[in-house]
């Protein structure tokens, strides 16, 4: 059984030391703190404190990142990066390089680098992108990067070994899973390991790193994950391009032992004061298993914490009793993602594979078991709408969106086609005809209705807690091809934000449409909880100019809920105060149009220019 990570902490006299193997000085960057452990590096300075090595923390939201690397000198400078905040970790690292050059090892992993890595332009490097990446569907950008190297996939094997060879002074070009100037492959791709099959043998994971200098040790709220791996297909999702990238490299799935889970639940509820805990799983459980009935018989008396943790509502349809053991072991809250109310974008376009009647009652049979329900429903997708009877251009969008359901959904459409290659002759009764087909696959007249769609399906189904992102598109995702083929999006994956309920940054919504997808995403939450104000929200409230108003409102739904019914904590007045104008000032951020307004807001003491901030020149 691994041991948590700690003790006493080994120091070196100068850098020269390195290649006698002594320990190094790691320090992580994260763009801002959230109420969500950062597991990743919570993992990596845990493995990296096993191998004798020391790590810090460096949060750019309210930290001076080069203020705290001069006083540091850091051997090893480490990212994990989503799309969305890499060039705000672009920006940090090249002000690192500039003033540190070669001095300082830079490097970065994450979903970010490993659905992207052929793009990203490394130190000293001159990048030609592969002939595979030219052409219309994927324009030829390169990242400027000034990284040292990337890992691409898993690093549970690739990181000690980076660290063990940046500590003896060797070359990191024969390690697996790491790209770096010298080892890049012309056609883009990386040697990978195995899939980790072990995941007992990880160590605990290394909170003291993150909570020494984030509000996440005053939160009574603990997040782990009890294995790893997804096999469906939802295309919004990285999972299927990993899987296939990992093809023959192991198992899909893998789980931590019962007893190694508990083993360290048990000593992180001891290290921590614990009230609520959060199994980050893709999904947590498939089905009633051996697994699952140890877990329930076993958590209640080593643990006995109230927990959440997401699930398919297709997988509790078929298989009941996942929600009995979960109850028995003490669930509070569950997640049950929907994704789309509209068939059409739930099956042709998400690939979710499940129906509005798994839906139902999946979420009625939660309801009945006393199981709190979160969902997650994205908004703003580009989809196809239905010409209206009296488009003089009718017959030829017809046609088009025939062309269009049969090439690229594989659609069969039988006598449709028929009627619509009549073309000209086509009369009302004709054309309404059409019509039916159309929604009944599920297309609708206009954007605006698929999503109110899936607001609707949330209220009728009782969902007690829901967010309403809008879709935005991530390298190595299905859909964010989708959205290339059909013209929405430009494949620049550099200018999207990182929160979700910003401006879509698809081209075929109208500017309009844009601020009521905004607007619908703050106010779907709203509905929740008072779902009377349905009419008045769909019809009047999301084309006004409110967004500001929308997302106190949505701030304060959102607060109660999460509060009271999904992670329900006690604390004491002064905290719930101190909790509540620190997450309200944390959302605003999220939702800054301006990435680089973070770093402006006099937040934290933190009213300076990025460049200020930084201790070092801020390039774009």
């Amino acid at each position: 059984m691994p041991e948590p990570c700690g003790g006493s902490r080994r120091t070196r006299d100068d850098r020269q030391d390195r290649a006698k193997g002594h320990s190094m000085k790691v320090m992580f960057v994260m763009v801002k703190e959230d109420y969500i452990d950062p597991m990743n590096i919570e993992l990596l300075s845990a493995m990296a404190k096993q191998g004798g090595h020391e790590t810090f923390l460096n949060v750019l939201e309210h930290d001076n990142l080069m203020e705290e690397v001069r006083a540091i000198r850091p051997d090893v400078v480490a990212y994990s990066a989503k799309t969305g905040e890499s060039n705000v970790m672009y920006r940090a690292n090249r002000a690192i390089k500039t003033a540190y050059q070669e001095k300082i090892f830079t490097v970065m992993g994450g979903p970010h680098p490993t659905f992207n890595a052929m793009r990203m332009q490394l130190y000293g490097e001159e990048l030609k992108l592969p002939l595979t990446l030219s052409g219309p569907a994927m324009p030829r950008v390169v990242e400027d990067t000034q990284l040292d190297a990337l890992v691409v996939g898993e690093g549970d094997e690739s990181w000690p070994a980076m660290l063990h060879v940046l500590s003896t002074g060797g070359s990191l070009d024969a390690i697996s899973n790491v790209v770096t100037r010298t080892n890049r492959r012309a056609d883009g791709s990386v040697a990978l390991q195995e899939r980790n099959m072990a995941l007992d043998d990880l160590p605990y994971l290394d909170r003291d790193v993150v909570y020494a200098k984030t509000r996440l040790k005053e939160f009574g709220m603990r997040s782990l994950i009890a294995g790893r791996g997804c096999p469906f297909p939802c295309t919004y999702c990285f999972n299927a391009k990993y899987n296939a990238m990992y093809k023959g490299k192991g198992k899909m799935l893998n789980r931590y032992s019962v007893d190694r889970l508990l083993a360290e639940l048990e000593d992180m509820v001891r290290r921590h004061p614990t009230q609520f805990i959060k199994f980050y799983d893709d999904v947590f459980v498939f089905r009633t298993d051996d697994w699952l009935i140890e877990f329930a018989d076993k958590y209640p008396h080593a643990i006995g914490l109230p927990f959440h943790c997401l699930v398919r509502s297709d997988l509790v349809r078929r298989d009941p009793e996942i929600l009995t053991y979960l109850k028995k072991a003490g669930i509070k809250s569950i997640s049950m993602s929907i994704e789309s109310g509209n068939p059409f974008i739930r099956e042709q376009i998400f690939k979710r594979g499940m129906d509005a009647e798994d839906i139902r009652v999946a979420f009625e049979l939660c309801h009945k078991h006393g199981i709190n329900t979160f969902s997650n429903t994205i908004l703003a997708v580009p989809v196809p709408v239905i010409p209206d009877l009296d488009d003089p251009q009718f017959d030829q969008k017809a046609k088009e969106l025939c062309a269009h359901l049969e090439s690229y959904h594989r659609m069969n459409l039988g006598t449709l086609r028929a009627d619509v290659d009549f073309g000209g002759a086509l009369d009302q009764v004709a054309r309404r005809k059409v019509v039916g087909y159309f929604e009944s696959v599920g297309l609708r007249h206009r954007v605006l209705d698929y999503d109110i769609e899936s607001i609707d399906i949330n209220i009728q189904n009782g969902v007690v807690f829901g967010e309403f992102p809008e879709l935005h598109p991530y390298p190595g995702t299905p859909v964010s091809q989708y959205t290339i083929d059909v013209k929405a999006f430009d494949g620049d994956f550099e200018k999207l934000h990182q929160n979700y309920q910003t401006e879509s940054p698809f081209t075929c919504f109208t500017e309009q449409e844009k601020l009521e997808q905004v607007n619908l995403s703050l106010l779907g939450l709203v509905l929740l909880v008072f779902p009377s104000w349905r009419n008045l929200v769909v019809n009047h409230l999301i084309k006004r100019r409110w967004t500001k108003l929308y997302f106190v409102m949505y701030y304060l739904a959102k607060a109660y809920l999460i509060g009271f019914k999904i992670y329900p904590m006690t604390y004491s007045a002064g905290h719930i105060v101190r909790t509540v104008k620190e997450s309200f000032f944390s959302e605003l951020l999220k939702h800054s149009r301006d990435e680089g307004e973070k770093f402006y807001q006099k937040r934290k003491g933190l009213s300076t220019p990025p460049s200020e901030v930084l201790g070092g020149p801020w390039q774009s």
